[in-house]
């Protein structure tokens, strides 16, 4: 019986969403996990396959300086539509400052970039483990 996570990263960088699909598929095949990762470039496109299809989602890889609408629009959005969610997002940003600016009273998961696979798979583990406790 596999155990499959489910991922969405939603990053207009090409580059970036290799690194973080290359990472997620190294680390969760050292778990014996499989991953199933969905990428989207298009912010608007991410704010509605989260409201639409957000539950099926363990984790939610979200840059935060993206095109149209930004990473922290989709929080908010989501602290509406979906809180469930808020705590399987992790923000991929070299700004961290501007998120605890803006959401001072939340519990944030953010990596900062530029990041090492370390920082990433800790922040990953982080975000799983609340899920299944």
């Amino acid at each position: 019986m596999s155990n499959v996570i489910k991922v969405l990263i939603i990053d207009d960088e090409d580059t970036v969403q290799s690194i973080l699909s290359a990472f997620l598929n190294r680390h969760l095949g050292e778990k014996g996990c499989e991953s199933s990762i969905k990428t989207l470039s298009d912010p608007v496109q991410g704010l509605f396959e989260l409201t639409t299809q957000g539950s099926q989602y363990s984790v939610i890889l979200l840059d935060v300086r993206l095109p149209k609408l930004t990473g922290d629009e989709i929080y908010s959005s989501l602290i509406h539509v979906n809180p469930d969610l808020l705590e399987r997002v992790i923000f991929v940003t070299g700004y961290p400052d501007d998120l605890t600016e803006r959401f001072p009273d939340m519990s944030l998961n953010i990596l900062k970039k530029p990041f090492r696979y370390e920082n990433f798979t800790e922040k990953l583990d982080e975000v799983l483990k609340l899920e299944q406790a």
